[in-house]
Protein backbone atom coordinates (compact mmCIF):
# COMPACT_ATOMS: atom_id res chain seq x y z
CA UNK A 1 0.00 0.00 0.00
CA UNK A 2 1.42 3.00 -0.81
CA UNK A 3 1.27 6.02 1.44
CA UNK A 4 1.86 9.51 -0.06
CA UNK A 5 2.94 12.65 2.11
CA UNK A 6 1.66 16.17 2.44
CA UNK A 7 1.29 18.15 -0.45
CA UNK A 8 0.76 21.85 -1.28
CA UNK A 9 -1.16 22.59 -4.80
CA UNK A 10 2.45 23.67 -6.60
CA UNK A 11 3.81 20.13 -5.61
CA UNK A 12 0.79 18.31 -7.55
CA UNK A 13 -0.19 21.27 -10.03
CA UNK A 14 0.97 18.87 -12.99
CA UNK A 15 -1.09 15.59 -11.96
CA UNK A 16 -4.49 17.27 -12.83
CA UNK A 17 -6.07 19.08 -15.62
CA UNK A 18 -7.17 22.33 -13.38
CA UNK A 19 -5.24 25.24 -13.61
CA UNK A 20 -4.93 28.78 -12.09
CA UNK A 21 -7.95 29.84 -9.92
CA UNK A 22 -10.22 26.57 -11.04
CA UNK A 23 -7.81 24.86 -9.57
CA UNK A 24 -9.72 24.76 -6.47
CA UNK A 25 -8.16 22.34 -3.51
CA UNK A 26 -4.65 23.51 -1.96
CA UNK A 27 -3.54 20.90 0.03
CA UNK A 28 -3.34 16.97 0.17
CA UNK A 29 -2.94 16.31 3.32
CA UNK A 30 -2.40 12.30 2.84
CA UNK A 31 -3.29 9.92 0.02
CA UNK A 32 -2.84 5.83 -0.18
CA UNK A 33 -3.85 3.20 -3.07
CA UNK A 34 -7.61 3.41 -1.81
CA UNK A 35 -8.73 7.03 -0.59
CA UNK A 36 -7.23 10.52 -0.58
CA UNK A 37 -7.82 13.38 2.29
CA UNK A 38 -7.75 16.90 1.11
CA UNK A 39 -8.30 20.68 2.56
CA UNK A 40 -9.20 23.74 0.59
CA UNK A 41 -10.14 27.45 1.67
CA UNK A 42 -10.73 28.47 -2.62
CA UNK A 43 -14.81 28.63 -1.71
CA UNK A 44 -13.91 31.35 0.80
CA UNK A 45 -11.89 33.21 -2.14
CA UNK A 46 -14.24 36.54 -3.88
CA UNK A 47 -12.64 35.37 -7.05
CA UNK A 48 -13.63 31.98 -7.24
CA UNK A 49 -14.15 31.33 -10.65
CA UNK A 50 -18.02 29.22 -9.81
CA UNK A 51 -19.06 32.55 -7.85
CA UNK A 52 -22.34 33.99 -9.43
CA UNK A 53 -23.75 37.41 -8.33
CA UNK A 54 -21.30 36.55 -6.24
CA UNK A 55 -22.73 33.65 -4.24
CA UNK A 56 -21.62 29.93 -4.39
CA UNK A 57 -24.12 27.32 -4.68
CA UNK A 58 -23.99 24.21 -3.06
CA UNK A 59 -23.86 22.42 -6.18
CA UNK A 60 -20.31 23.38 -6.39
CA UNK A 61 -19.31 20.84 -3.80
CA UNK A 62 -19.39 18.20 -6.11
CA UNK A 63 -16.65 20.02 -8.21
CA UNK A 64 -14.39 20.02 -5.07
CA UNK A 65 -15.34 16.15 -4.79
CA UNK A 66 -14.06 15.61 -8.82
CA UNK A 67 -10.66 17.24 -8.19
CA UNK A 68 -10.32 15.41 -5.16
CA UNK A 69 -10.61 12.57 -7.75
CA UNK A 70 -8.81 14.10 -10.40
CA UNK A 71 -5.50 14.75 -7.93
CA UNK A 72 -5.79 11.17 -6.59
CA UNK A 73 -5.93 9.68 -10.26
CA UNK A 74 -2.80 11.92 -11.18
CA UNK A 75 -0.78 10.67 -7.84
CA UNK A 76 -1.81 6.97 -8.69
CA UNK A 77 -0.46 7.13 -12.25
CA UNK A 78 2.12 9.87 -11.86
CA UNK A 79 0.93 12.08 -15.01
CA UNK A 80 -2.42 14.28 -15.55
CA UNK A 81 -5.64 12.27 -16.79
CA UNK A 82 -8.23 14.24 -18.30
CA UNK A 83 -11.53 12.94 -18.06
CA UNK A 84 -15.17 13.54 -17.67
CA UNK A 85 -17.73 13.43 -14.90
CA UNK A 86 -20.22 10.81 -16.30
CA UNK A 87 -22.23 10.36 -13.46
CA UNK A 88 -23.40 11.55 -9.81
CA UNK A 89 -25.17 8.98 -7.77
CA UNK A 90 -26.82 9.20 -4.17
CA UNK A 91 -25.65 13.06 -3.72
CA UNK A 92 -26.91 14.16 -0.05
CA UNK A 93 -26.73 17.97 0.10
CA UNK A 94 -26.60 18.83 4.03
CA UNK A 95 -26.71 21.92 3.84
CA UNK A 96 -28.88 24.82 1.85
CA UNK A 97 -25.93 27.26 0.67
CA UNK A 98 -21.92 27.25 0.41
CA UNK A 99 -21.60 31.21 1.21
CA UNK A 100 -21.93 30.25 5.35
CA UNK A 101 -19.54 27.91 5.00
CA UNK A 102 -16.33 29.68 7.04
CA UNK A 103 -13.22 28.15 7.57
CA UNK A 104 -11.56 25.12 5.65
CA UNK A 105 -13.44 22.31 4.03
CA UNK A 106 -12.15 18.74 3.97
CA UNK A 107 -13.17 16.57 1.44
CA UNK A 108 -12.46 12.68 1.76
CA UNK A 109 -12.49 10.69 -1.25
CA UNK A 110 -12.02 6.85 -1.78
CA UNK A 111 -11.51 4.77 -4.91
CA UNK A 112 -14.53 1.90 -5.11
CA UNK A 113 -13.29 0.63 -8.80
CA UNK A 114 -10.90 1.78 -10.60
CA UNK A 115 -10.94 0.38 -14.53
CA UNK A 116 -8.45 1.21 -17.41
CA UNK A 117 -10.25 4.04 -18.48
CA UNK A 118 -12.15 5.27 -15.35
CA UNK A 119 -13.05 4.99 -11.91
CA UNK A 120 -16.02 5.30 -9.30
CA UNK A 121 -15.42 7.23 -5.91
CA UNK A 122 -17.43 7.82 -3.20
CA UNK A 123 -16.53 11.17 -1.38
CA UNK A 124 -17.44 13.22 1.92
CA UNK A 125 -16.76 16.95 2.38
CA UNK A 126 -17.16 18.37 5.79
CA UNK A 127 -16.56 21.55 7.16
CA UNK A 128 -14.11 22.40 10.09
CA UNK A 129 -16.32 21.57 13.22
CA UNK A 130 -17.05 17.93 10.92
CA UNK A 131 -20.43 18.57 10.28
CA UNK A 132 -21.00 17.00 7.13
CA UNK A 133 -21.76 19.38 3.58
CA UNK A 134 -22.41 16.35 1.10
CA UNK A 135 -21.75 12.50 0.54
CA UNK A 136 -22.01 11.38 -3.08
CA UNK A 137 -20.88 8.63 -5.52
CA UNK A 138 -18.94 10.19 -8.66
CA UNK A 139 -18.09 8.39 -11.93
CA UNK A 140 -15.67 9.80 -13.92
CA UNK A 141 -14.31 8.53 -17.71
CA UNK A 142 -10.81 9.05 -19.04
CA UNK A 143 -9.95 10.31 -22.19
Amino acid sequence: MTIGKRMNKTEFAHLIPHAGLMSLIDQVESWSDKQIYCTTRSHLAKDNPLRLNDRLSVMHLIEYGAQSMAIHGGLLSGKSSPGYLAAIRGAHFHIQNLDGVQGVLHIKAEAELKIENGAVYSFHIFDEQDHLLLDARATVIHT
